[in-house]
Formats: structure tokens, C-alpha cells, sequence
């Protein structure tokens, strides 16, 4: 049932792995990256980075209490369905908090560079456009992955309620990192397009809503509200790239909840290698 993701992550751990070896992807580079350094420093003596933490904890675990209290004192049965409907809220909530976290910290990479006009004192060293992107980008997906373990002790609390297994469990966490990478990546993007920061957010949280929440809302609208047929292979495509409709799709055991998990796999790594390459791009071209 979950052959096709794992032999997908194998697929491109191994395939890592021998880029590493074979002195492809060099990371000592990438570890004696400045930015990378500086960064990382910023993330660890800046108070809004465990601010929204703390928040973010608070959140998923008022979560989880509050349906477990609302169940007890309505003298509800914890059953395996009530446990499924707690998991998959949390899980909304999780990968909901991240793909909107994570991006907030990327739309200001390029862009407050140069609103500061700090940009060319990078432009002028000898790191390549991609030590920029990995030394701007890898703090990031470092408190992705802090915040996601965070939530470990709230998903272990559930876990025995719901009746979910841990490949269940596994699979939700890599759907969300990977969900948070994608949009990171989309911030980063409009960071380096855009010259105002408030410009690149606000188009970064427009795009970041319509993966999460426009390829629900809108099939739903032209099909019940317009009564416009939608083609099975336009539904197909707005399901895959909706990572909410997957982990239900995934927690109700349905039967093509596999190839979703699969597709969503796939389609937001081919956006990530083109958010990327953009990117990219776009840090040659900007003007010294």
C-alpha cells in the first residue's frame, strides 16, 4: 500500500547519497557557507523565531486537549472514527502552520537585501547563486523540520485514539515538509522578483492560498455553484496539489490514497526544481 512513496523517498536518498560521493554535491561547501552561518546565528538569537514557536505549540496542543476534553466531558466514545477526525484536524492545523510559517521567513531573503542595499556586498563575493539560495533557505527548512518534531509529543498523545499506524503517521510528516519546502521555495521566488518585501509576501501568501486552499474552493464552486462540468483529468490534477484533501484522502483509507500521496510526491518536487531553477535565474540576472 505505501510501496510507491517509499521506493519514491529511497529513490531520491540514494540518488543523493551518490551525488555525494561521487564529489557532485560537495558539502563542505554548502557547511562553510557564510550566509548559511549568519543565518543560522540570526535564527538562533532572534526572538521571533521562538516566539511563533511557542505559538505554534500552543496552538496544535489547545488542539488537541480542547477535542479530548470536548469528548470527555460530552461523554463522548473515543472510538477510532472521533480519533480519526482529532488526526486529521491536528494534521490540518500541523501543515497549515508550517506552509504559512516557513514562507515568512523566505520573502525577505532577496528583498530586504535590497531594500537595505546590502545585496551587492554578496553579489560581490565569490559565493555562486546557489550558496545564496542553500545558505538563505536551509535555516529555514531546519525550524520546518524543529517545528514539526515539536508536534511529536501531541501526535504520540493521539495516536493511540485514532488507531493510525506509524507509516500513517510517517507519511503526513513528509507530506507537510515537503508542503513547507515547496512554499518556501515559492517565497524565495517572489523575494528575488520582487524589490519590496510587503509585495513579495502578500503574492507569496496569494499562491501559498491557492494550493491550500483554491484547488478545494474553487472545483467546488464551478461545479455546485456554476454548474460547470469539470473534467476528471482538471479534479485529478487540483486533488494532487491539495496536500489537506490527500491526508484525508490517506486517514480515510480510501483506495487511490496512495497514488494521491504519490502524485503530490512528485508534482511538488517538479514545482520545487522549477521554483528553483527561477530562482536561480533570477540571482545571475539581478543587476550588481
Amino acid at each position: 500500500m505505501f510501496f510507491k512513496p517509499s521506493c519514491l523517498c529511497v529513490f531520491l536518498l540514494v540518488n543523493a547519497l551518490l551525488l555525494v560521493e561521487n564529489g557532485i554535491i560537495n558539502l563542505s561547501i554548502y557547511m562553510l557557507n557564510p550566509i548559511l552561518i549568519k543565518e543560522l546565528r540570526i535564527q538562533m538569537r532572534s526572538w521571533k523565531y521562538y516566539a511563533v514557536g511557542t505559538i505554534y505549540i500552543l496552538t496544535i496542543s489547545g488542539l488537541v486537549f480542547g477535542m479530548i476534553w470536548e469528548a470527555s466531558t460530552s461523554k463522548k466514545t473515543l472510538d477510532p472514527e472521533y480519533g480519526k477526525r482529532i488526526f486529521f484536524a491536528f494534521f490540518v492545523v500541523l501543515t497549515l502552520a508550517v506552509c504559512m510559517i516557513c514562507p515568512a521567513f523566505t520573502v525577505g531573503a532577496i528583498s530586504s537585501e535590497e531594500e537595505l542595499l546590502s545585496f551587492d556586498l554578496v553579489r560581490i563575493t565569490l559565493l555562486k547563486p546557489r550558496h545564496i539560495l542553500s545558505g538563505k533557505l536551509a535555516p529555514v527548512l531546519i525550524y520546518a523540520l524543529i517545528l514539526l518534531f515539536a508536534s511529536l509529543p501531541a501526535t504520540l498523545l493521539i495516536m493511540p485514539v485514532s488507531g493510525t499506524s506509524l507509516m500513517e503517521i510517517s507519511l503526513c510528516y513528509l507530506i507537510a515538509f515537503i508542503s513547507a519546502t515547496m512554499f518556501s521555495l515559492i517565497g524565495f521566488m517572489w523575494s528575488s522578483i520582487f524589490r519590496r518585501t510587503r509585495i513579495a509576501a502578500i503574492v507569496a501568501y496569494i499562491t501559498t492560498g491557492v494550493f491550500a486552499f483554491g484547488t478545494m474552493v474553487v472545483p467546488t464552486m464551478l461545479s455546485r455553484i456554476f454548474q460547470v462540468r469539470i473534467s476528471h483529468i482538471l479534479l485529478s490534477l487540483c486533488n494532487a496539489l491539495n496536500p489537506f484533501y490527500v491526508i484525508a484522502s490517506k486517514l480515510e483509507g480510501a483506495e487511490k490514497a496512495t497514488e494521491l500521496i504519490t502524485n503530490l510526491i512528485i508534482s511538488y518536487l517538479i514545482i520545487s526544481v522549477i521554483v528553483t531553477l527561477v530562482i536561480l535565474l533570477r540571482l545571475r540576472r539581478t543587476p550588481a
